[in-house]
């Protein structure tokens, strides 16, 4: 049963990745400094953390729900 919880699962993984390398080659991601215009690279790698993590945001709740419909719901789970 909801056999796509699996890649959904390996999706996540690997977007957790991407995000990780992506912090390790653009250190200043995590600067808030607005000095200067950013270059184009890290403003797509700014990106592409911001929609990863809505990404995984989206990956737990479907996962929550599913779980919930097949009766593998953790009973203290808020969701």
């Amino acid at each position: 049963m909801a056999s796509e919880r699996a890649i959904l699962a390996a999706l996540d993984a690997n977007l957790q990745l991407a995000v990780r390398v992506l912090s390790a080659e653009h250190p200043s991601l995590d600067d808030d400094s607005d000095e200067e215009p950013e270059p184009p690279q890290l403003a797509l790698a700014a990106s592409i953390r911001i929609l990863a993590e809505s990404l995984h945001e989206l990956i737990t709740g479907y996962r929550l729900i599913a779980e919930q419909a097949l009766g593998d719901a953790d009973p203290d789970d808020d969701f």
